[in-house]
């Protein structure tokens, strides 16, 4: 992962899921769990305008309910994208760890350039691996 500060750890992305994850199972004003409430709540009008009102209410709530899975499925994607970096950056580890060991050898330079392509080939297929699990 690089050095931004502006991007989120997987440890804070954890923390927004938990926070989403108490937005919808506790009852609290905003959780579903005053759906009921509110339609319980609707007066005792005739039929076509109580049926508009309870419509508006769960709209309300249906569009609330929208807007939290698309901003767990924004932290699904920012957490994927973390793995995926952290992924890279022990590829990129392996690779320079190699090319060091190849570079020190006291191999001759055309074992050095074997040696290299043959590291090249397994780090290539470790990132196509790695970015696209």
């Amino acid at each position: 992962m690089s050095n931004n500060t502006n991007e989120l750890t997987a440890k804070e992305i954890f923390a927004q899921l938990t926070i989403l994850q108490k937005q919808l199972t506790e009852n609290s004003n905003t959780s579903l769990h005053r759906l009921g409430d509110a339609i319980t709540s609707i007066g005792e009008e005739d039929n076509e305008a109580r049926y508009e009102q309870v419509t508006e209410v769960c709209s309300v709530f249906k569009t609330r309910e929208i807007t939290l899975l698309k901003m767990l499925e924004m932290y699904e994607k920012m957490y994927a994208d973390i793995q995926k970096a952290n992924k890279v950056e022990l590829v990129k580890a392996a690779f320079d760890n190699n090319m060091a060991f190849i570079n020190e050898s006291g191999m001759e330079t055309q074992d050095k350039f074997a040696a290299l392509g043959y590291v090249t080939d397994k780090i290539a297929a470790l990132l196509e691996t790695a970015i696209t699990e």
